[in-house]
């Protein structure tokens, strides 16, 4: 299965939110400031808070239709990889919850057993459009109850219906004009949206949805037009290790909480919102620099390639057979054919290639998409 590189910059972009989010809660910050909430929260409030968690579950949900359409295509029993990476994702975050009670991986978990792997017993011509609907109904029914974790399982299916459908590539291919017009249409709905919310904080929820909607056209068509671009390249790699980098930054907000006084973090002190944010600067400007070197030599993140490990171990995997390509002796002879180097986490640079054959896929390369691959005789 290709990577689609507009949706490892909407994770990139997602992930960076998330942090600003959950650091002030790791810290234990005190919100009011001098009898009056810190100004810093308030930004939060209007800025980030419900506005990156909706971007991420939604993506999950695309992530697991598409990797629920790779499965069907090259694994004898798809849906116990699936059961596996789900059952991995939520031991993860089991053990996330000791550090960060209230992380977002167990939740994932016990909604995608519930929702998603149901839903690939859906027949296809029928899996996008009721799990469309019923995630739309779940989606306005948690949003107008005013409750951020009841809008994971709507967004699930939702991105599962749009995984289904075949809508991340049409958009990575298409004219992002519809984009556009999308985005036009919903600035007003975020003006008064944010007014809402501004006169009602029961209303975050709301326009959190409708601010994560526009975050998202303004990314597509501001980065994912020009994915080679610094910033692109960035979000890409941040993207592609996003789950090795959601648990790291964890583990490093943990351990400043033994330094909060020399760092000026402390729940009470003055400033502590500003620096807490400065630190999060902190920590994404070192995930870029560390994701875009690891990815330089491997094709995963290394809570990735664990993930892809225990979800494909021991399955019994099938390719497309591509007819094997005549190769002329005399050509051979005076002719050398070499293959680019593949590097993945755990896996060797594939050999000299000298003509092409259809072969069983291996499951535990980080870059393999499912193509017949190339190996000498």
């Amino acid at each position: 299965m290709r990577r689609l590189p507009s949706l490892d910059i909407l994770r990139g972009f997602a992930l960076c939110g998330i942090l600003f989010a959950n650091a002030p809660a790791i810290l234990r910050l005190d919100p009011i400031r001098d009898d009056a909430v810190d100004p810093v929260l308030r930004w939060l409030e209007f800025g980030v808070y419900h506005r990156f968690f909706p971007l991420f579950s939604l993506l999950f949900g695309i992530g697991f239709a598409l990797m629920w359409r790779s499965a069907r295509e090259r694994a004898r029993s798809p849906r116990v990889v699936m059961l596996r990476r789900v059952l991995a994702i939520g031991a993860l975050g089991a053990v996330h919850q000791l550090l960060q009670p209230g992380e977002a991986l167990l939740p994932y978990a016990i909604v995608a057993l519930a929702l998603l792997l149901p839903a690939t017993f859906l027949p296809d011509r029928w899996a996008a459009p009721v799990a469309g609907a019923l995630g739309a109904v779940l989606t306005v029914a948690a949003a107008f109850a005013a409750n951020g974790l009841l809008l994971v399982p709507g967004l699930f299916l939702l991105g599962f219906a749009a995984g289904s459908a075949g809508l991340p590539q049409r958009l990575e291919v298409g004219d992002k004009r519809v984009v556009m017009f999308v985005l036009l249409g919903l600035v007003p709905a975020a003006v008064a949206a944010l007014i809402w919310q501004a006169a009602d904080s029961e209303a975050g929820v709301i326009a959190g949805l409708v601010m994560a909607a526009v975050y998202g056209c303004v990314v597509l068509l501001a980065v994912c037009t020009r994915p080679d671009s610094s910033v692109g390249r960035v979000l890409t790699a941040l993207g592609r290790t996003a789950l090795t980098n959601y648990l790291t930054a964890t583990g490093i907000i943990v351990a400043a909480r033994f330094f909060a006084t020399p760092l000026g973090i402390e729940p009470t002190a003055p400033g502590a919102w500003g620096r807490t944010l400065a630190l999060c600067v902190l920590i994404l400007a070192a995930q870029a620099a560390v994701s875009l070197w690891w990815l330089g030599r491997f094709a995963q993140g290394p809570v990735e390639w664990l993930l892809r490990r225990v979800s494909w171990a021991g399955m019994s995997v099938t390719a497309p057979t591509v007819p094997t390509v005549p190769v002329d002796a005399a050509a051979t002879a005076t002719a050398s054919t070499t293959a680019s180097p593949q590097v993945a986490f755990g896996a060797d640079a594939r050999p000299t290639v000298s003509t092409v054959r259809a072969v069983p896929v291996t499951p535990d390369s980080g870059a393999n998409d499912g193509r017949a691959e190339r190996y000498s005789r």
